[in-house]
């Protein structure tokens, strides 16, 4: 025997549930129920309707507002008869074994209640136009138990999920998902379209029906400005036909809800229907499908049948939204591709110029002897993993010559890391070279690792070495041969890969001798020795290098800038340089922010006041005719000896100014007149 729940909100009757004796009927706002109610006075579980032997009845499974039945409240198991009325938050569902009767005692020939009354149960009520279900999961995207129930569909999904993850574009995963649902359900058309916006979908209205059907459409309802059809990334049409896009209303609903839906009987809806253009063939039904990153709508699946097909099912729903979740998922990771294939390209590109940036920043400009003579030092010994000592005044680019070693040799991909010994205290300068643990030491809030286990790989240039205490010497002694170090309040072993450049201005072997730096790690440091020569030492290249510098600099200023005036040029060149290329940097720098015209005249220059004994700057207020000097052959220490008391006559004693016009820390000038015995 046949039973029915003819379900009404208000006056109207909404939808028609055929009972079946093998279902048990779950009413309430869950879901996962067969009646759903969205309504917050509907418990979750609210009611259920089973058969048993005695037939039909009704219980309340402890909702918070109880359920009615014929307007009383329902106690206990209530056995259902004709014309019984079940009232659950507003919902009325009428039981009757004969749906003629549901809709009045005489049902005018060709009425929806003579329609009802034939034998077409499935079809009951279907001939007014209607979105008869809602679905926002498929039961293959919840579990694995449902998957082996459905072993045929299941099997069918797989296959679907590695034949997209092996495709290239979005236009091919589509079209390919699409063909596999068309065919699989048997009818012909349909299409994958993309939203130009993101839309965050809403929530529906209290009392509103979901997979209880909702019969009428509202007329009033616009589409959002932001819900546009971007692009249609795949089609499947009959033959002969073309591609026709869906409504704007099914766009809005199902955005708005963010659920699938299924829609019959649309031929003559305008708003459920495909959108109306010349040649449109009949629709009989469609579901459309969302597709969904973090739960906004990012563009749709539809599929219909037309006239001579049949009708879409509530099954065939259940298998369109498994398909658009695994097409959101196959195009999610499509783009997460390109993105990231951009990303790399784009980092690439930067890695690229910063390399170039860097060589053309370790590039020493000049052709002059000594500096030729550095470059093939540097040539022989980048190859190799060798401990270099570069040694040479303050300024003269002795972290230039470290750069260049590191960029040509093995090592070049790996990190190069600079540390100046002289600017931490002994305690600071340990943790910074070999990291502490959280808590070794007051202030030590967290784990930090030190430049050893930072340059792993690469190469750790440890600038003004000859400040180093003895105290950490002897540990870095023992890292520099190879042996495993720990880092401050660690008991952990740490093993680093690095090849350590060591720089330095200080006269280390008068350091050894004054037993303040350590002889063994002197001749560990000292496997090869590079001598960048002073400035002015190499004369011709004073020209290459302002010119060099010019190229790099004249960015920096609000005018054209050509060059440089002869005479600024044999300034230049004429001047001691005592901060050497350091200096003559700054200089250039000063002369393009601050001249004038569009060439740097001498008197853009700001030099150094003149040191006694060596040339004045032309263009000077002082400037003098110079007369050459007897030439008399001197080592590089007389020569320094004598430059550094000049200057320091110059600055009529003042130690302090005579070491910032030499570009070296006072304690390297005390320490350099202690050896000259003044």
């Amino acid at each position: 025997m046949q039973a029915y729940l003819v379900i009404s909100q208000g006056s109207r009757w909404t939808d028609i549930f055929r009972l079946q004796p093998e279902i048990q009927v779950v009413i309430g706002r869950s879901s996962d129920g067969q009646i759903v109610i969205r309504d917050d006075r509907a418990s979750r579980r609210h009611a259920e309707v089973l058969h048993l032997s005695g037939g039909w009845v009704v219980r309340d499974l402890g909702s918070r507002n109880g359920t009615q039945i014929n307007g009383a409240v329902l106690t206990a198991e209530h056995p259902l008869a004709e014309g019984d009325v079940i009232t659950v938050a507003g919902c009325r569902m009428t039981f009757v074994l004969d749906l003629a009767k549901a809709f009045g005692p005489a049902p005018v020939p060709g009425s929806l209640a003579q329609q009802v009354s034939s034998e077409q149960t499935v079809e009951i009520g279907q001939a007014v136009p209607t979105i008869v279900e809602r679905r926002a999961v498929s039961r293959w995207t919840v579990g694995q138990a449902a998957l082996a129930s459905t072993e045929g569909d299941s099997s069918f999904l797989y296959r679907l999920m590695f034949d997209l993850v092996s495709l290239t574009s979005a236009s091919s995963m589509a079209q390919t998902a699409l063909e596999r649902l068309l065919g699989r359900i048997g009818i012909e058309a349909g299409g994958v379209v993309l939203l130009t916006e993101v839309v965050p979908q809403a929530s529906g209205a209290p009392g509103e029906l979901g997979s209880a059907r909702e019969p009428a459409v509202p007329n009033d309802l616009a589409v959002p400005a932001a819900i546009k059809l971007q692009s249609v990334i795949a089609a499947k049409q009959a033959s002969g036909q073309a591609y026709h896009r869906i409504s704007d209303f099914l766009v809005q609903t199902v955005v708005r809800e963010g659920q699938a839906l299924l829609a019959r009987n649309v031929q003559t809806d305008r708003q459920l229907s495909l959108a109306r253009e010349s040649g449109q063939r009949q629709t009989s039904s469609i579901i459309c499908a969302p597709l969904k990153e973090q739960q906004q709508v990012v563009g749709l699946l539809h599929i219909y049948s037309s006239l001579n097909e049949r009708m879409l099912t509530d099954a065939d729903l259940e298998l369109a939204v498994a398909v658009a979740d695994v097409l959101a998922q196959a195009l999610l990771q499509q783009r997460t591709r390109e993105q990231l294939n951009e990303t790399l390209a784009t980092s690439r590109r930067k890695i690229d110029w910063l390399e170039r940036e860097l060589e053309q920043h370790s590039e020493m400009v000049g052709r002059s002897p000594v500096i030729q003579r550095v470059r093939a030092a540097i040539e022989r010994c980048a190859p190799t993993d060798a401990t270099v000592l570069v040694r040479g005044e303050s300024g003269v680019g002795k972290e230039l010559v470290a750069r260049a070693i590191h960029l040509r040799s093995s090592r070049r991909d790996g990190p190069l890391v600079c540390i100046n010994c002289a600017a931490l205290a002994p305690t600071l300068l340990e943790s910074e070279l070999f990291g502490h643990e959280k808590g070794a030491f007051t202030g030590a809030t967290e784990r930090k690792i030190g430049k050893f286990e930072a340059a792993h790989g690469g190469t750790l240039l440890l600038d003004e070495i000859g400040e180093m205490s003895p105290e950490l010497q002897a540990k870095f002694l023992r890292v520099l041969e190879g042996q495993p170090f720990e880092r401050l309040g660690g008991n952990k072993p740490i093993q680093t890969s690095v090849r350590v450049v060591a720089a330095t201005n200080r006269d280390l072997e008068q350091a050894v001798r004054d037993k303040e730096f350590r002889a063994d790690l002197y001749f560990r440091l000292r496997v090869i020795e590079i001598e960048v020569p002073a400035l002015r030492l190499r004369a011709s290249d004073i020209p290459l290098l302002a010119e060099h510098f010019l190229q790099q600099l004249r960015g920096h200023a609000a005018r054209r800038i050509d060059g440089f005036a002869p005479t600024t040029l044999e300034v230049l060149s004429r001047y001691s340089w005592p901060g050497n290329v350091r200096e003559l940097r700054n200089v250039i720098e000063r002369a393009v922010v601050l001249g004038m015209g569009h060439t740097i005249e001498p008197d853009d220059l700001a030099l150094t006041p003149l040191i006694p004994g060596l040339p004045t700057p032309l263009g000077s207020a002082e400037s003098q005719p110079i007369t050459a000097a007897p030439f008399r052959p001197m080592t590089l220490d007389e020569l320094e000896r004598e430059h550094i008391l000049a200057t320091l006559e110059a600055m009529q004693g003042n130690k302090s100014r005579a070491a910032m016009v030499l570009g070296v820390e006072r304690s390297t000038l005390d320490r350099k007149l202690k050896r000259y015995g003044k």
